[in-house]
């Protein structure tokens, strides 16, 4: 934990609705942050039009530019004060891109997830390695619902559109969850602790609160109360549940170990 006792975040995919969201509030509550993007710029931008202002930007936020597949960038992204953060949010993700054949649809970058993680786990276990006495990091990332290997978490009407549409942008968050489970585990593990955010399919809307949110829960093993199961929530929710939960909280272990299902 940082010396102001206010632990320190890095978000990845700051420019998304759910981690833009959550880098919203951790800034205006005066979280320092650090994020990597590909264009400052543009960040600062969202950031602004979102009623942040430039002081707590200038004061609150690292900014660093990069690609979240070079490995150094995202190391420079981890570290802070001689240490690294302590908290880590990945909302990246891929881009929809239709293909001849309407019902199997890709991604501009098919295994983005799964790449991303593996660069943000390599550069944690680099820091660690070098200075083995420190706190590791609790680390979330945004994922999808109808990734459950257990009990169905998606509505009966919706798992033809899962099934059809779906199968290539959920291979590639499967395997991003299952490198995060395997970097929880054991005693060379580079992480404090993981929660898989599983969040039904995302909108634009506006906010309905948190306190709207109906969340669920399983391990690794299928073992847990059960996901909830709904059809929509709005991405600034999403953000907003990661902040209270996971950054605004001395309880944020709580979650650690988890996939979480959120809906409305």
């Amino acid at each position: 934990m940082s010396t102001s006792n206010k632990p320190t975040i890095a978000v990845f995919g700051a420019t998304g609705g759910c981690v833009g969201e959550t880098l919203r509030l951790s800034l205006t509550q005066g979280y320092k942050s650090r994020a990597l993007v590909r264009s400052s710029s543009k960040l600062q931008k969202l950031l602004l039009a979102k009623g942040v202002g430039q002081k707590v930007i200038d004061t609150n936020l690292s900014i660093i530019e990069g690609n979240v597949k070079d490995v150094n960038a995202v190391r420079e992204t981890l570290q802070a004060n001689d240490g690294i953060v302590d908290v880590i949010i990945s909302g990246v993700g891929g881009i929809p891109k239709f293909t001849p054949n309407p019902l199997r649809p890709t991604l501009d970058d098919p295994h983005i997830c799964e790449d991303a993680m593996n660069k943000i786990l390599e550069a944690i276990s680099t820091i660690l390695t070098k200075n083995p006495s420190l706190r590791k990091p609790l680390l979330a990332a945004i994922s999808t619902t109808g990734t459950t290997d257990f009990r169905r978490d998606v509505p009966v009407l919706m798992l033809p559109l899962y099934h059809w549409l779906l199968p290539i942008p959920h291979a590639d968050k499967r395997a991003m969850e299952d490198a995060m489970v395997k970097a929880s585990s054991g005693d060379n593990a580079p992480l404090g602790g993981f929660v898989v955010v599983r969040a039904s399919l995302l909108t634009d809307g506006a906010s309905k609160g948190t306190q709207q949110i109906r969340v669920g829960w399983e391990l690794p093993d299928g073992s847990g109360e059960g996901p909830a199961i709904g059809y929509t929530i709005s991405r600034s929710d999403v953000g907003g549940w990661l902040f209270e939960k996971l950054v605004a909280t001395e309880h944020r272990d709580e979650w650690a170990g988890k996939l979480v299902t959120l809906t409305y």
